[in-house]
Parts: C-alpha cells; structure tokens; sequence
C-alpha cells in the first residue's frame, strides 16, 4: 500500500492520479463510501469522521489522506476526539503502507 499524506488542497488526488497514471474508474470517494477492488481510495478523513472501522484495503492501493493534526485546535471535544482518531487511523496505515509520501503544494516528499 502508498499512503499519501498532506493538508487540505495541496495537490494531493492530482499528484497521485498524473503519477500512477489512475483513471476515473479506479478511484473511490470514501466520503460515498468504501468499493472494493478499487485502485486508489482518497477522503480517508470523511471515513475516519463517520467513525467507520478501517477497512481492508488491496496490498496495491493507494490511500489518500489529509492531515488534520497540525493548525488551531478546534474548541468543541467532539472535532477534538476526531482529530485524534484520525491520527491514529494515518499511524496505522502508516505502519502498514510500503511507502508512505506527504504532498505539500503539489510536491512530493518521500517519508518512508
């Protein structure tokens, strides 16, 4: 698995499709939902936000999340807890992922 990290709307989807050459087809919107056999799942933050169980992704995929941990932390215990579990979410796939790469205004930077 590619985990692919980075704050909201810097490039993160657009770097991934030009990259490995994905086509519409192969995407999955987490915020509809999981689809099996797809090739690359990005919004893992809507899936985290539902507090749905991590699903089992391909070995193949590429997972695309954005990073929420860094900036003001909001006042209300619920957005809190979120972000929390959020991050424990990318650490797990993190873990798990074969590489792991942070998008930061369109650029790539290998983490692991």
């Amino acid at each position: 698995m590619i985990l692919v990290i980075g704050g909201a709307y810097q490039g993160k989807l657009s770097w991934a499709t030009q990259t490995y050459g994905l086509e519409e087809t192969e995407l999955c919107d987490l915020a509809d939902g999981f689809v099996v056999e797809k090739r690359c799942y990005y919004h893992m933050e809507a899936l985290t936000k539902r507090g749905e169980e991590l699903p089992s992704f391909p070995e193949d995929a590429i997972v695309i999340a954005r990073e929420v941990g860094c900036g003001v932390v909001p006042m209300e215990a619920e957005e809190r807890a979120w972000r929390e579990r959020h991050g424990a979410v990318l650490q797990e796939l993190a873990r798990r992922a074969d590489r792991v790469i942070r998008v930061f205004c369109g650029i790539d930077e290998v983490l692991k």
